[in-house]
């Protein structure tokens, strides 16, 4: 009997400290009627020709692996997001922390409305993975590649917030290959999400002596 509720304690503990995401970032809400910038580039041109993708920097908020990324993401009215690039790093387009290219889907692209500018505006939500980020340390997102159903049309585009609903994030783009800066209107609507937590050692103690204090009694109560 003992060993059974050690052990069923135990099991309850491991997934206290690790089945709970928490968020990385959150740069915003999507707003889908202010601005966006394309997201077409390295390798993909946009309708005007230009090859442009977007890096975000940002001060991570939580210590966790990098597990989902949500974002707002323009496209011309009638055609469908097919794929998209990403890119997690601790500079401006950096690989170190993760990169990785998303096909997307009705299940990860959902349609939320056509814009006035005749996109359509989507709520993106996929799946990233990467190394440990740690809570104070800056980190950039990039997104990069972005593709349609049609293939060539390019329109893609990173939603940016309307002022004052965006974090402190700051936005750098990139074209044909050169990093040109700032890109002088904040920081594009994401919310980076870890897979899960990594709590710190003081909280592991705190709720492991809980548990033990918890067992104790139980078990007093079955030995009676």
């Amino acid at each position: 009997m003992k060993m059974r509720i050690a052990t069923l304690f135990l099991t309850i503990l491991c997934l206290a400290l690790t089945g709970v995401a928490q968020t990385i970032y959150n740069d915003g809400g999507i707003d889908g009627n202010d601005n966006a910038f394309f997201i077409t580039g390295p390798n993909n041109p946009n309708f005007i020709g230009s090859f442009q993708d977007i890096s975000n920097g940002f001060v991570a908020a939580a210590t966790a692996t990098p597990g989902h990324l949500e974002f707002g993401e323009w496209i011309a009215s009638g055609f469908t997001p097919s794929s998209i690039g990403y890119e997690l790093g601790s500079s401006a387009f950096g690989t170190d922390v993760g990169v990785g290219t998303v096909a997307q889907n009705s299940t990860n692209s959902t349609f939320l409305f056509t814009n006035a500018d005749g996109y359509d505006v989507y709520d993106v939500k996929i799946g990233v993975s990467g190394t440990l980020m740690t809570a104070g340390n800056s980190y950039w997102v990039s997104l990069s590649n972005a593709s349609d159903s049609q293939g060539n049309n390019s329109t893609e585009a990173w939603d940016i917030p309307n002022a004052g609903s965006g974090g402190p994030a700051t936005c750098n783009f990139r074209q044909s290959g050169t990093n040109f800066g700032d890109c002088g209107l904040g920081g594009e609507s994401f919310t980076l999400t870890g897979g899960g937590t990594t709590p710190e050692p003081s909280s592991i103690l705190l709720f492991g002596s809980g548990i033990l204090g918890l067992a104790g009694v139980l078990r007093r109560k079955l030995t009676r």
